[in-house]
């Protein structure tokens, strides 16, 4: 992980102390046939924006912690193979700049080398670097709004060691290289809380809560839910125990959870729509706890989620995913039901949904799969769309035969006069319909 400690020793009766940077890149933002929207408008395609969390602390006590995007474009001098050499280079040469973030960014990573002239004890002149570490996460950007750079948080680590900050920055060329190639963080390798943000927990709370007496649900209206819901809870011990996480007020999944006779616990960080869910039903069990919060181990038999743990962003999904392996006993089953509200794009965390400012994402049914299989905490049985658009898949043809068209003549032009085209053809991207979806998922043995 990209991680710098800063030793400050004891001086003046004062004890020695140590403060820590931190950066994690965690997942991209989605494919490159998405277009990308943060806050301030549309920033290219969705691979070249990567989810990153930064932490700095003092002696292991947070001081701040946010979560942003870098901007990591493939084809810009600063992300192609010789990135290594290029450091390599200014360490040697002990003068210059290294940056990360250097389009449109939304955190931008700076080391600098700055060459001085000093004199040693015996009056003879030498030559030393600087080396300095700034990191700007653009609040302004991705909360506000506002075109980047007008508004951000700055953290500046001057006279930090030449080779810790050339450490650092080859860290982060190797995460960045790593998420490029579709692998992601195992949560199990970071220290137990660390990336709890309490901004997620506080604003999607208040949200819930402001809507906890009109929210309604009608799940099981829809057959094909309903029949794969009831699939799955046919894999699972008669009266054994089910989690519901994100259970809200706990209408209708708990109330069938129930009729099938099994013993119910239901989580959710509103404690308004929790008070509602007890009032309801008072034989279940309830927790006030975010799905990252989760601590028990080994005590389902299933767990379901709908329309929650997938609308939670990359990190706190991965954590989840780590979270609910452990929740459930061995061989225990996940229900996870969601709605890719757009699979053309990605984008907006921070949006306006249900009339109420919230902290979100969405991901594709092929997205979900893979996270949950990919360090081999769940294997995926099953996945279903559950919503149907009846012509989409004839205009889906439609679009492709003519791009196919399209292509065919681009190609006899290009053989024609292949100077007068440089490039590949330009498509335009085939719009797809929101879709509901299932994964079924089993828990492995690791």
């Amino acid at each position: 992980m990209a991680k710098i400690e800063i030793f400050h020793p004891a001086e003046d009766n004062l004890p020695d102390f140590t403060e820590t940077i931190e950066v994690r890149v965690w997942a991209s933002g989605g494919t490159a046939q998405q277009p990308f929207y943060i806050g301030s408008g549309l920033n290219f395609q969705a691979n070249c924006n990567l989810w990153v969390e930064i932490y700095y602390s003092v002696e292991g006590a947070q001081i701040f912690y946010t979560r942003n995007f870098l901007h990591s474009t493939p084809y810009l001098p600063a992300f192609n193979p010789s990135t290594e050499e290029r450091l390599d280079e200014l360490a040697q040469k002990g003068e210059g700049k290294f940056a990360f973030g250097d389009i449109l960014p939304q955190t931008s990573l700076l080391l600098k080398l700055e060459k001085y002239s000093y004199k040693d004890d015996n009056g003879e002149e030498k030559q030393a670097s600087q080396c300095k570490l700034e990191i700007s996460a653009d609040t302004g950007a991705v909360f506000g709004w506002s075109a980047p750079g007008v508004r951000s948080v700055d953290i500046k680590l001057d006279e930090i060691e030449l080779d810790e900050g050339v450490r650092f920055m080859r860290e982060l060329i190797h995460e960045i290289e790593a998420v490029r190639q579709g692998k992601h963080p195992d949560p199990a390798s970071f220290p137990e809380g660390s990336s709890e943000w309490p901004f997620i927990w506080q604003l999607n709370q208040l949200a819930y809560n402001n809507i906890s007496e009109n929210y309604r649900e009608a799940y099981f209206g829809n057959p094909l839910l309903t029949e794969a819901f009831d699939g799955w809870l046919a894999l699972l011990p008669n009266r054994g125990q089910v989690l519901d996480a994100g259970c809200g007020h706990g209408q209708p999944v708990i109330a069938r959870l129930l009729d099938y006779g099994f013993q119910v616990t239901g989580s959710d960080f509103s404690e308004k729509m929790l008070q509602k869910a007890c009032q309801q039903f008072p034989q279940a069990s309830f927790v006030h706890k975010a799905t990252t919060m989760i601590r028990a181990e080994a005590a389902f038999d299933g767990i379901c989620s709908f329309n929650s743990m997938l609308y939670l962003d990359p990190i706190d999904l991965l954590h989840s995913i780590y979270r609910l392996h452990k929740a459930l006993k061995p061989g225990g089953h996940l229900f996870l039901y969601a709605y890719d509200t757009g699979p053309d794009w990605r984008g907006q965390p921070f949006s306006h949904r249900l009339d109420q400012w919230m902290w979100s994402w969405h991901y594709g049914v092929e997205e979900a799969a893979s996270l949950l299989e990919e360090h081999g905490y769940f294997k995926v049985l099953e996945t279903k769309k559950v919503s149907v658009d009846e012509g989409e898949a004839e205009r889906i043809a439609q679009e492709l035969e003519k791009q196919r068209q399209e292509e065919e003549e681009f190609n006899k032009k290009k053989e024609s006069a292949p100077e007068s085209f440089p490039f590949p053809i330009p498509r335009t991207a085939i719009q797809r319909s929101p879709y509901a979806y299932v994964v079924i998922a089993r828990r492995c043995e690791r």
